[in-house]
């Protein structure tokens, strides 16, 4: 060949070499080729052919799943990195699918805060001096509470070790908000909310965060809790959120199961009950013993679930909370006592901050809020209350620092409820004297007059007592004064935190019943067991009532009650009554009848002397008596009712 030929030959050769080098396929093309290949040899086949299947997403790769690859044919050969390229394709495609399929179910429920609904839950626990708090991320919320200085009664007995209190438990409770995003509702109880916890020099922040899509907005709870105290700082923080939610229409729903605490669940359901307060008004509470639900009327200042002798509240300061509903329910298992239930409507303010109260009833504690918790405390109504905060609490207290047992402390402030009312104590003797020593002459003219009608005999009565200087209601109105200060310790002691399991002679607990005897029986308001202090608390009653009985003239008139037998059935009453009450209020009555039959014997034996008294009314009688207008007054009515009968 030429030169020109060879020149040509190796130009076309170029040319298509380059053409090849530019245009031959990508890797991805090669795959996709051999795949297609495989593919065809399969169907291409005889009898042994088995149709390739590949299966949904397993928790487990196809890769190694041996099931899968034995599917495959022995005479097919198939490129290992392509069909494991290929199985990839398919899971991720399956993935991607589930995943589309999740999340859709995810925003029916969830709404904008989906991402919020994936997790696993996980606990946070905080403790300061006072309180051990448990959170969960499932909800965001307070799962228990527990308080270190106290103990249960089941514990308090059962182990040397000071087990810590607890106030509620998880599985029945419930600490949520129900918020409504475009027209849906949707509970934040579900929530796997993102936490952080920050441990300072003064106070413990545990941040929790339920995120959306858009990383810009969230919904954030930030609890706080002081290093020394019983509350725990609540703020939620709609963080720009306020185009997405309703915030209008958000509830706080708080709920939960008062655990049993005491020693007899029924006495701790008979004193717990739902309390809250408005604004400069007094505090309000749905009745002990009670299924109730109330709408709330006013701003609240804050609402409180009282246990007998623990409270945990939701304070509302400065929040503006005026609508909801707050309920409660019995329930009849001596593990809980009543089911605490609220539903707040928030404001609509994009940050919120709320306080939460777990503490003992103590009223130094409670009054350092300066809201009004300190009425939480129930010292009864009226004058009860006022004779309570202003007299045996004082008292109490101030014996209290002597570090007195609580048994001596009962005793002396007995004695001195005694010493204060002794004054009135002896012008109700004396009067009864004056009644006594009249007896016998009212006697006399009741006989006489047995065949008159009984104005005519009231009238000759009112006659001698006038004559006397005596007045039959004179001793009515000291015992009227000392009934408020017997009555207000009825709800001082069974109240009272310092009694709770305060040990005293046989008793274990003044604050509960104490017994000597198990019965192995129930018998019918009375109890399967025998309290000694309330069986002494009765005979010392049955002994003062019989001894101030014959202290006191009590003529019988026609149609007249038996005096004497209420009287009498009165201890045999408070003997079932107290049995299963507070040993403490049974020993203080014992320490007060006691004390009553000594200052009347003391009394009679050298304070009053009868044959004066007797002297004195004979001497009244000489001496002229100007009636009182009123009396005048009602000797008139007496004489035109007498006419008018006799015209008749």
């Amino acid at each position: 060949m030429d030169k020109n030929t060879i020149t040509g030959l190796l130009l076309i050769g170029a040319i298509l070499l380059g053409f090849t080098y530019f245009n031959q396929p990508s890797l991805e093309e090669v795959e996709q080729q051999q795949k297609e290949q495989v593919l065809a040899s399969t169907r291409d086949s005889s009898s042994n052919f088995q149709e390739v299947k590949v299966k949904p997403i397993k928790p487990k790769s196809l890769k190694e799943d041996n099931t899968f690859l034995a599917s495959v044919p022995e005479n097919i050969k198939v490129d290992s990195i392509l069909l494991n390229k290929y199985i990839d394709s398919v899971e991720n495609f399956n993935k991607s699918v589930e995943a589309v399929a999740q999340q859709k179910d995810l925003e029916g429920k969830f709404g904008i805060f989906y991402p919020a609904g994936e997790g696993t839950e996980e606990y946070t626990t905080i403790e300061n001096k006072k309180l051990i708090v448990t959170f969960s991320n499932k909800g965001g919320r307070i799962a228990n509470v527990k308080l270190k200085k106290y103990q249960s009664y089941e514990d308090y007995m059962g182990s040397e070790d000071s087990i810590p209190l607890q106030l509620f438990e998880e599985k029945t409770s419930n600490q949520s908000l129900l918020l409504m995003n475009k027209g849906t509702q949707i509970d934040t109880k579900d929530f796997i909310f993102k936490s952080e916890l920050k441990k300072g020099d003064a106070a413990q922040v545990l941040t929790y965060v339920a995120p959306t899509a858009d990383p810009n907005k969230y919904l954030q709870y930030t609890y706080s809790i002081k290093n020394d105290g019983y509350d725990v700082d609540f703020q939620i923080n709609y963080v720009n959120l306020q185009t997405d939610l309703n915030l209008n229409e958000t509830v706080m729903n708080w709920q939960l199961y008062g655990l049993s605490t005491e020693k007899l669940t029924s006495d701790q359901r008979r004193m717990s009950c739902v309390m809250f307060r408005y604004y400069d008004e007094k505090r309000d509470y749905i009745r002990e013993m009670t299924d109730d639900e109330i709408e709330l009327e006013a701003n609240t200042n804050w609402i409180a679930f009282k246990h007998k002798f623990f409270t945990t509240a939701l304070i509302l300061d400065g929040q503006n909370i005026s609508k909801g509903t707050l309920a409660q329910k019995q329930l009849e298992n001596d593990k809980y006592s009543i089911a605490y239930n609220s539903n707040l409507n928030l404001p609509a303010k994009s940050i919120i901050d709320l306080k939460f109260f777990f503490g003992p009833n103590n009223n130094k504690l409670l009054s350092s809020y300066n809201n009004g918790m300190d009425d939480i405390i129930d010292h009864g109504w009226g004058i009860f209350g006022v004779v309570n905060k202003w007299m045996i609490r004082p008292i109490f207290n101030m014996l209290k620092t002597t570090g007195f047992n609580y048994g001596l402390i009962i005793l002396l402030v007995t004695l001195i409820v005694k010493i204060i009312i002794l004054p009135l104590t002896y012008k109700n003797y004396k009067s009864s004297a004056k009644m006594r020593v009249l007896k016998p002459e009212i006697e006399e003219i009741n006989e006489k007059m047995k065949d008159a009608d009984a104005m005519a005999r009231q009238q000759a009565t009112s006659k001698l007592y006038s004559q006397t200087g005596v007045s039959p209601m004179a001793g009515c109105v000291p015992m009227l004064i000392q009934m408020p200060i017997l009555l207000a310790v009825f709800r001082f002691f069974p109240s009272s935190l310092d009694l709770r399991h305060a040990k005293f002679l046989w008793a274990e607990d003044l604050s509960s019943y104490e017994s000597v005897m198990q019965l192995g029986f129930e018998i019918p308001f009375y109890g399967s067991h025998i309290s000694l202090f309330a069986i002494l608390m009765a005979i010392s009653t049955f002994l003062y009532t019989k001894m101030n009985s014959g202290n006191m003239a009590t003529p019988s008139q026609p149609g007249m009650p038996n005096m004497n037998f209420i009287m009498y059935m009165m201890p045999f009453m408070m003997l079932f009554f107290f049995n299963s009450y507070s040993s403490g209020l049974s020993y203080y009555y014992l320490c007060g009848n006691m004390m009553n039959i000594g200052i009347m014997w003391a009394i009679k034996e050298f304070m009053i002397d009868e044959d004066k008294i007797k002297a004195q009314l004979a001497e009244n009688k000489k001496k002229p008596k100007k009636k009182s207008k009123f009396k005048q007054k009602m000797d008139d009515m007496v004489k035109q009712q007498q006419e008018a009968a006799k015209k008749k």
